[in-house]
């Protein structure tokens, strides 16, 4: 996994932490929903060109945002 790409999420993750208002939720929402629409047409494109090492790259990519989403849905979850 690239440095860069683990920075992103990093700095994702804290923002999710420091999020204490709906709007700030939404936005980081929204920020993680528009990088997995990228990564899923990236890795149509890699299936397509039979490229699998990249789309393997890129699957290990969307888990990581797909458990940022999870972890906003526990946040807006009232306790």
């Amino acid at each position: 996994m690239d440095r860069q790409f683990l920075m992103e999420i990093m700095d994702i993750n804290e923002k999710l932490a420091e999020a204490q208002n709906e709007a700030a939720m939404k936005e980081i929402e929204s920020v993680v929903r528009a990088k997995q629409k990228e990564l899923t047409d990236n890795v149509s494109r890699a299936f397509e060109q039979d490229d699998f090492e990249k789309a393997k790259e890129i699957l290990t990519k969307m888990r990581y945002f797909s458990n940022v989403e999870e972890k906003i849905k526990l946040k807006k979850i009232p306790i």
